[in-house]
């Protein structure tokens, strides 16, 4: 049996001497694996096919249970992201996620289309490193189920306060009034790096809170149309979106240590 599909390439595995085995995350079919024959030779015509990021159409034939490559071409190869080794980093987060929240036989087409949108926003470098990783972050923790409600204080009906408290675990807020009313665990920079079981409450001024509810409610093709403005409030939001979709997936990511490693050091960004 042939098929045709386009898909993005969300993982490269090296097998054999010169094959790959691909990750594809589809629309159609979700996440899927394609193995590639002699594609790591440089005289292979589909070697520029089956690159990490490569968004392109898949040719391939069915054999034994598998997806064998074809042929097929490139839609977009997103090549400027490996010129930068910062967005590089954060790329390779986001298609980790976009792997973790997705499954096999399942329809992805909304995940397929953010995660397009935010390579494209990390190589044309359209909003901070730190923006893009939040919005991504929050739109993978929301369409994975856990959206909080963020209409209003869910004690008293607030809509704004000087500051909002984002209840991570029960996705909900509180506002700073009823905050003081009541004893709980506020998240602090010393104790973000375990996972918690108490109350993890998420500080939030009004831009922040703002942002939030724009990401929630906004598609992917405008979902990056929102400022801040206040290096303190990117920060924010960034720590938040990490926060809030790290605590309910229950894991960490390798490639999140590695953004780090590179955001915070000038001297190997080149």
């Amino acid at each position: 049996m042939r098929g045709t599909v386009d898909g993005l390439i969300l993982r490269e595995t090296a097998v054999g001497e010169s094959d790959k085995l691909l990750t594809v995350l589809t629309a159609e079919y979700g996440r899927i694996s394609i193995s590639a024959k002699g594609v790591r030779n440089i005289k292979n015509k589909n070697i520029s096919l089956c690159r990490l990021f490569t968004y392109g159409n898949f040719e391939y034939y069915e054999k034994n249970g598998m997806r064998w490559l074809a042929g097929g071409s490139v839609n977009d190869s997103f090549f400027g992201i490996n010129s930068d080794i910062e967005g590089f980093a954060l790329a390779s987060y986001a298609v980790d996620i976009a792997r973790e929240i997705t499954g096999e036989g399942v329809p992805a087409e909304d995940i397929l289309r953010m995660t397009l949108n935010t390579l494209y926003a990390i190589e044309k470098k359209i909003r901070p490193l730190e923006v893009i990783k939040g919005v991504y972050e929050l739109f993978a923790a929301f369409s994975s189920g856990f959206a909080p409600d963020i209409s209003a204080c869910r004690e008293c009906g607030a809509r704004t306060s000087e500051t909002m408290f984002l209840d991570v675990m029960n996705g909900s807020m509180l506002c700073q009034e009823c905050m003081s009313k009541r004893r709980a665990f506020q998240l602090s920079e010393e104790r973000t790096d375990e996972y918690l079981t108490a109350s993890i409450l998420f500080p939030m001024k009004p831009s922040v809170a703002a942002a939030v509810r724009y990401v929630a409610e906004a598609s992917p093709k405008r979902i990056f149309s929102f400022e801040l403005k206040e290096r303190e409030d990117v920060s924010d939001f960034s720590r938040l979106g990490e926060v809030y979709l790290q605590n309910h997936l229950e894991r960490g990511f390798d490639t999140l240590e590695f953004f780090k490693t590179v955001s915070a050091a000038p001297d190997i960004k080149g």
